[in-house]
């Protein structure tokens, strides 16, 4: 039961890991060219987003790699 906890913890710690890190890169670079409304926020818009940049990492990596803008209508 012990090692079910390890594995269990283990892989908590990367998902979050790997979601600072794709959070960080997010808001570094790629939250301007997504959504153009994020571009002229305020200092604290980003570190408000960071947490859950972090927890829904999959979905951010996956916006990214559409390249399709937030507000941008699809034809």
């Amino acid at each position: 039961m012990e090692s079910l906890i390890e594995q269990f913890v283990f892989a908590l710690a990367v998902y979050i890991a790997i979601g600072i890190v794709v959070g960080l890169v997010f808001l570094a670079f790629f939250i301007s060219r997504l959504d153009e409304a994020a571009s002229g926020a305020s200092l604290f818009f980003r570190p408000m987003i960071f947490l859950g940049c972090v927890a829904i990492w999959p979905f951010v990596v996956a916006r990214i790699l559409s390249r399709g803008k937030i507000n941008e209508q699809e034809e």
